[in-house]
């Protein structure tokens, strides 16, 4: 019985080993990317920006005249008012977009507002379909900069997503802006250094009409972007960082808000993971290679997690160590030594002005707040779309 615990131990140990190793593989591509060169000048076709929005009403008029700002003549904004209870339509109609409302309480979630942008759209499509979130600002020229580049490579095009840390929050708020950057900034740059594409990550992503008009949006998936991401790899138009291109939001600035921005995405990568690797494994060992960089990528979980099946791997290893079983904590500490030393790598390297080193003091807070996150409170909120609490109501 103790030889058999051992093994699958270290089987489970091996497996971790091999995710650590692939992340450092992303964390070191990362420092070979290079950003794509200026897209073809000229005319180009028209863009419609949908912007969808829950409960928006306090933000939406500047995401509005910001994106408004960076269109040309034959370009408009769409804002889907989805299942708000608030004036969001009205002030996004002030602001001087294109509205269209959307109230369904038993199909909710960011998918169902987008599908209904894009259905929207058909009577009149646009060559270009860029969808931004509603408490995104873009920087200048990046609207014009990934549309032109969707339709030059006839594929998505991801901005490079980046969130500010709120200063209300405290450090934790810098933890969690690091960790952003680490996986849409690090990892995603490395992933398409090493296989050519990179994930969707929510907003800034530009769409040619053509792959716009034949998606599926409408799965009620909480994590939509990285569902698109995999659905994408298999039809063989993976998505493209742009890195000269960059949209930012700023994090919650309340522990509630905090909890149910990490929950959204971390329970619900999570999930997906479990339903799609081992079908991108599969079309990977069919000679998929980027169905198996995709597999990997997906299971690499949130940081945290895999830091605490490292650290609870080694401990449940000991006793078998004593009794002469080595392999299990062999495998489980240097998976723990690359996981540190890449983590450092990546800080030292990108990290060091968003997570200074006063504010690694929040680390604390930060891996607090992930009880709120895998808690019953986090798993509600990840069920669903909900806007996140920034502070801003009246």
């Amino acid at each position: 019985m103790i030889a058999l615990l051992s093994l699958l131990l270290a089987a489970l140990g091996f497996a971790v080993f091999l995710i650590v190793i692939f992340f450092a593989l992303e964390i070191a591509a990362s420092f070979f990317h290079r950003a794509p060169g200026a897209p073809p000048a000229g005319p180009r076709g028209s863009i419609a920006v949908v912007i969808p929005a829950h409960d928006e009403e306090a933000g939406i008029g500047a995401t509005v005249a910001a994106a408004r700002a960076q269109l040309a003549a034959g370009d408009h904004i769409l804002v889907v008012a989805d299942n708000c209870s608030d004036n969001t339509a009205a002030a996004a109609r002030a602001a001087g977009a294109d509205v269209a409302e959307r109230h369904d309480a038993d199909h909710r979630g960011k998918g169902y507002a987008l599908q209904h942008g894009v259905d929207a759209l058909r009577a009149a499509p646009p060559e270009i379909v860029v969808f931004l979130d509603a408490d995104c600002d873009a920087a200048p020229g990046a609207i014009d900069r990934i549309a032109r580049l969707a339709i030059d490579r006839e594929r998505p095009v991801q901005a490079l997503y980046l969130a500010r840390p709120a200063g209300e929050a405290g450090p934790a708020s810098a933890v969690s802006a690091f960790a952003w950057l680490l996986l849409n900034r690090v990892r995603m740059t490395g992933l398409q250094t090493i296989g050519g594409f990179s994930r969707l990550t929510g907003s800034g992503m530009a769409f040619p009409w053509p792959l716009a008009a034949e998606r599926r949006f409408a799965t009620g998936e909480i994590v939509e972007d990285l569902a698109m991401t995999v659905a994408l790899i298999g039809e063989g138009t993976p998505p493209f960082l742009d890195t000269s291109a960059v949209v930012e939001s700023e994090l919650a600035r309340s522990g509630s808000g905090a909890a149910t921005q990490r929950a959204r995405w971390e329970l619900g990568s999570l999930r997906l993971a479990v339903r799609q690797a081992g079908g991108l494994f599969a079309k990977g060992l069919s000679g998929d290679w980027r169905a198996l960089l995709m597999a990997f990528d997906l299971l690499v979980p949130p940081l945290t997690v895999l830091g605490a099946v490292i650290v609870l791997g080694c401990l449940v290893s000991i006793p078998f160590a004593l009794a002469g079983r080595q392999a299990p904590l062999a495998l489980f500490w240097d998976a723990g030594l690359l996981f540190a030393v890449t983590i450092g790598v990546a800080w030292f390297a990108y990290g060091r002005t968003v997570l200074p080193p006063k504010t690694l003091a929040g680390l604390g807070d930060y891996l607090l707040g992930k009880l709120r996150v895998y808690g019953g409170e986090g798993r509600d909120s990840a069920r669903r779309w909900t806007r996140t609490d920034r502070g801003d109501e009246k």
